[in-house]
């Protein structure tokens, strides 16, 4: 296994099945997760930006936090294993300093994967997973509908700025999402496992 394996951007449309598929990534390849939205919702109840009302209206969250948490993650993470970058970032300020960052710590560039799937899919797929959470288990609690709106007018605005940024850096690669979850993993994989080659766990 080389010391720096490279890193990998996993972007998406909202519902794509990016924490699905970057999870199958981390148990194949040395990788860490850097999954913003999990890092938000452990501290949601434990800091001073009143985070659980911000996620609750699905509201954008404090840049500052954003910003630091990011930064403090890639510090942190092992030299001998890449990152992950499951969903994030997802504002070009925040594009911009990972870039950055990952350049500071001395780390091997990155690659960039997008999870594309048709607007009526997104929706049909969030409804399904706000009724599962909900019937199943809770609700998710930043999936009112006033926050799922909110969440794709987001994405729209926001996340196309990411993916030219990003484009201009390192090798970017679109793959849609639409069918199964096998066949779409391997369609990841094929193009992730070019980076790796021999570093496989």
């Amino acid at each position: 296994m080389k010391s720096n394996p490279i890193n990998i951007i996993l972007l998406g449309d909202p519902a794509a099945g990016k924490a699905t598929h970057g999870q199958r990534l981390i148990k194949k390849y040395p990788l860490i997760d850097l999954d913003m939205g999990k890092e938000l919702r452990k501290i949601k109840n434990k800091n001073k930006f009143n985070l659980k009302n911000t996620l609750d209206k699905g509201k954008l969250t404090p840049t500052k936090l954003v910003r630091t948490l990011l930064h403090e993650k890639i510090k942190a993470a092992p030299k001998n294993k890449g990152i992950l970058f499951n969903g994030t970032p997802k504002m070009l300020g925040e594009a911009k300093l990972v870039q950055k960052w990952l350049r500071a710590e001395g780390r091997r560039e990155a690659i960039l994967v997008y999870l594309s799937v048709p607007m009526k899919e997104t929706i049909r797929r969030m409804r399904n997973r706000q009724e599962y959470f909900k019937g199943k288990f809770s609700k998710r609690f930043d999936d009112t509908d006033r926050a799922l709106k909110n969440r794709l007018r987001y994405y729209r605005q926001n996340i196309s700025q990411v993916v030219k940024f990003f484009k201009t850096y390192y090798p970017y690669k679109k793959i849609s999402t639409v069918g199964s979850v096998t066949g779409t993993f391997k369609k990841v994989d094929a193009h992730v496992g070019k980076y790796f080659k021999d570093e496989k766990k």
